[in-house]
């Protein structure tokens, strides 16, 4: 059995999949527990049992019951068996690297375990090092009394904390590259299934995660483009004209990840 430390668990995914396997899911089960006891009755004065040997031993048994919950690890232990079962050409695959053969001969809706080093997004590692400078400042300020950051350091820090509450709630774009760089997986991952503070997070990790999509070569995919839903916005051709030719992220955030790659669906990222 392999223990694991879940960095990140999608419960909402797991109890979906022990749904489809069972037909059902529950949470917790009825266990029995038959305990015995032995006792011992010497021969003597008094003694209502006498044996040839002088002494009786008499068995009794109880059952108990107790009411147990399934813990989340257990759910997942269960659809990583599942999905090890079946035939040789549908059971699981693990992978440190991909090679080329290999990458082309994945499909969308493929589950893999891998081995990567996970990495957020260049947005996210930036507005979260510059709140972590802002937190700092304030403190050495309230010990010090002096002022530490100057007016242009305070506007740069509350833009950044700005475009980070704007991310605020919404999905967190995180990369997660083999040891070679080739093939990185992009996932979507959702804050409320850590398992870990999400300084931990980052480094290398196992994975167990669904396909989406593959991004073939010379395709790409942005990263929290922090323009994204304005260019969505059904504009008529005056509003169009009137906006900036360029409305990618500055160079500072741009994220681009560049196939051949994959987009993911991660179930569960452990140690």
């Amino acid at each position: 059995m392999r223990l694991r430390n879940f960095l990140y668990l999608n419960t909402k995914i797991v109890e979906d999949y022990i749904s489809a396997i069972d037909g059902y899911t529950y949470d917790e089960e009825s266990q029995e527990i038959a305990s015995s006891s032995e006792n011992s009755v010497n021969g003597g004065l008094g003694s209502k049992v006498v044996s040839a040997g002088g002494s009786h031993n008499g068995k009794q048994s109880e059952e108990i019951k107790r009411s147990v919950k399934i813990s989340d690890a257990a759910k997942f232990d269960k659809i990583y068996k599942y999905l090890q079962s079946g035939d040789e050409d549908e059971q699981l695959k693990y992978y440190e690297l991909l090679s080329e053969d290999v990458y082309n001969e994945l499909r969308r809706d493929d589950f893999i375990e891998v081995l990567v080093t996970a990495r957020f997004s260049k947005t996210k590692e930036l507005t979260d090092s510059v709140q972590k400078i802002a937190d700092l400042a304030m403190l050495i300020q309230g010990i010090t009394d002096q002022q530490v950051l100057d007016k242009e350091s305070t506007e740069a820090i509350n833009g950044f904390s700005a475009l980070g509450k704007m991310n605020s709630g919404k999905e967190i774009s995180c990369v997660f590259n083999f040891d070679d760089g080739k093939y990185p997986l992009v996932a979507y991952l959702d804050e409320n299934y850590f398992r870990c503070e999400q300084d931990s997070f980052v480094g290398q990790s196992y994975m167990l995660c669904k396909i989406i999509r593959k991004i073939p070569k010379g395709q790409s995919v942005k990263l929290d483009e922090i323009f994204d839903n304005i260019k969505k916005f059904p504009l008529n051709r005056e509003q169009r004209r009137k906006m900036p030719q360029n409305m990618d992220n500055p160079e500072i955030i741009k994220d681009v990840v560049r196939g051949p790659a994959m987009v993911v669906v991660p179930v569960a990222v452990y140690q």
